[in-house]
């Protein structure tokens, strides 16, 4: 009888705690706490990388074409030994940096389209219509351009992307913004879709004069 006594006790003991914790206003802290952990412990487990994907993004200021003075260049390339489908790509800003005058934004979501053309042999991107979805098989490219703020310079654009102190302690890196695509890899029987979100933080600078609108065919 005493082990029983002593058994309910123990099984009782999580409840009166639970119960305590709700009465002093503490159980929504905790089950909000909780949660938190619970979604950044399977966001983190399901993060997937393709280390045969490459994503290249520089800078050109200063390109001299009067609708894209200011871009970010997007090249994409396909390392892998099998063909993979580019699809639903588009660039959200980050807070405060606004994109250039001539830039397709979606009034409904605030991001920004962007269509990729097919690089060719000789680096340059091949003549003809851009698509929002493109094949490349081993070893091509594609590339695309996203027009920048025509009043940057590039010391403002290094400004603008230089990590940044919270409080003295903390650094903290906004960047421009976030690049978004789906990747269709199409080595296996069966498609497999993984969702990309590249953080556009740091940069190299690009070629001074890239082949911009009109100049693509």
């Amino acid at each position: 009888m005493m082990f029983t006594d002593d058994f309910w006790i123990w099984v009782q003991m999580p409840l009166t705690w639970i119960k305590w914790a709700k009465d002093q206003g503490l159980w929504d802290f905790i089950t909000a706490g909780s949660g938190l952990l619970i979604s950044a412990f399977v966001l983190g487990g399901n993060k997937k990388k393709i280390p045969e994907f490459s994503v290249h993004l520089t800078y050109s200021m200063g390109t001299g074409h009067k609708n894209y003075p200011n871009v970010l260049n997007i090249e994409l390339r396909n390392l892998m030994d099998a063909p993979l489908v580019i699809g639903r790509p588009n660039f959200k800003f980050a807070p405060g940096v606004k994109a250039g005058r001539y830039a397709h934004g979606n009034t409904a979501t605030g991001d920004y389209e962007i269509k990729f053309r097919p690089i060719g042999t000789d680096g340059q991107p091949i003549e003809g219509y851009s698509y929002t979805h493109v094949m490349l098989r081993h070893r091509e490219q594609a590339y695309s351009y996203l027009p920048l703020t025509d009043e940057w310079d590039e010391q403002a654009l290094l400004a603008a992307i230089a990590p940044k102190r919270r409080w003295g302690i903390f650094k903290t890196e906004k960047g421009l913004g976030t690049l978004f695509l789906s990747v269709v890899l199409l080595k296996d029987e069966k498609p497999r879709v993984i969702t990309m979100a590249v953080p556009v933080i740091r940069l190299h600078k690009g070629v001074s004069a890239p082949r911009l609108g009109r100049e693509w065919g």
